[in-house]
């Protein structure tokens, strides 16, 4: 049969054969591409137990010790003195684990007729859910678990957060405002109340502050600020950290909690849109950023993360795949902590 050209299509076609231009064909690059995250930021300050690897149960119990007590006279001995023994008083606290996961199921059909290898993409998808899902259980770990709150900004006296996120000691026009934005002065404060609670530093020399890239930007303008490439040289730097001031170093990670993300996206919180009831002024959205010292944050792990796969089913022609772990994460020193709220 002669070739006939369709006009509409411009398809040479011959018979029931039909070729198409190489213009017409969609080529597909062998390079996928993943949506960017912040995640596995709080992982690298978080205290981890591993006791229920070795053995059963699913609470793991901390023993907390109490300073003894000093004699009246601060333990100054005389001659003729006798030592009095003091009682040891100590506390217990726990972290209770719990199953986490999430799965992927595909087709036979489209394990074979895909161009690109399906299982393989299910497999970084997993992982990358489990890094986000394992950081944000650490971040609503610390952030709602802290004893101290403050906000950002030139606010009235009497003007605090309590940690259920309601105001104490509101006075009139107390509100959070759009000006009153992430700042030094903040982080000022945040130091003192830690260091009045003795909360430790990592390493014996800084607290972390976790913050979003909004409140970074703003702390950044600072001319006390000092940029993590100026002393890089004396430590590896952390996945995220921007900076350091004092004795606060600076991790950017968009799970901090915001009311200006999107609904769908793992930092949003809807309590930090503004509406006059609940400490921000209206249509204001707002940030909270994090500063906390050493053994405040821990994590007890059963079963570290695995990838399993669930075999085939109906009769072969859909495959399962899922990551898997038992772990839990808690605040066990809440005063070494304290949030800051800002716009």
């Amino acid at each position: 049969m002669p070739s006939v050209y369709n006009k509409i299509s411009g398809v040479n076609t011959s018979g029931d054969i039909v070729k198409l231009p190489e213009a017409l064909l969609d080529v597909f690059s062998l390079d996928i591409l993943h949506n960017a995250q912040g995640i596995m930021r709080f992982e690298e300050f978080a205290v981890r137990r591993q006791e229920l690897l070795a053995s059963p149960g699913e609470v793991v119990k901390f023993t907390i010790y109490d300073d003894i007590l000093r004699s009246a006279t601060n333990n100054k001995l005389d001659e003729s003195d006798s030592l009095a023994a003091q009682t040891m008083a100590a506390t217990q606290k726990s972290i209770t684990v719990a199953e986490w996961g999430n799965a992927i199921k595909v087709s036979e059909k489209l394990l074979r007729l895909s161009w690109d290898d399906v299982m393989a993409e299910s497999a970084t998808l997993l992982g990358r859910d489990y890094a986000v899902t394992r950081d944000i259980a650490l971040r609503d770990a610390l952030f709602n678990g802290v004893a101290n709150a403050i906000t950002a900004g030139n606010l009235p006296a009497g003007h605090n957060f309590t940690t259920d996120g309601n105001i104490t000691g509101q006075v009139a026009d107390s509100l959070i405002n759009a000006n009153e934005t992430f700042d030094i002065e903040s982080i000022r404060n945040a130091v003192e109340i830690l260091q009045t609670n003795n909360a430790p530093k990592f390493f014996g020399d800084y607290y972390v502050c976790f913050l979003h890239p909004h409140q970074a930007s703003y702390l950044k303008r600072d001319p006390d600020w000092i940029n993590a490439h100026q002393y890089v040289g004396t430590r590896n730097l952390f996945n995220g950290e921007i900076g350091r001031w004092e004795d606060v170093i600076f991790i950017v990670t968009t799970h901090a909690p915001n009311g200006a993300a999107a609904s769908s996206a793992p930092g949003y919180d809807a309590s930090l849109i503004g509406d006059d009831t609940n400490g921000i002024a209206n249509n204001v959205k707002a940030y909270k950023a994090c500063v906390f010292g050493d053994q405040c944050l821990y994590i007890a792990d059963s079963l570290p993360v695995e990838l399993r796969d669930n075999g085939v089913e109906d009769f072969g022609r859909t495959h399962g795949l899922a990551w898997y772990s038992i772990f839990g994460v808690d605040v066990l020193k809440p005063e070494y902590a304290v949030t800051i709220t800002s716009a």
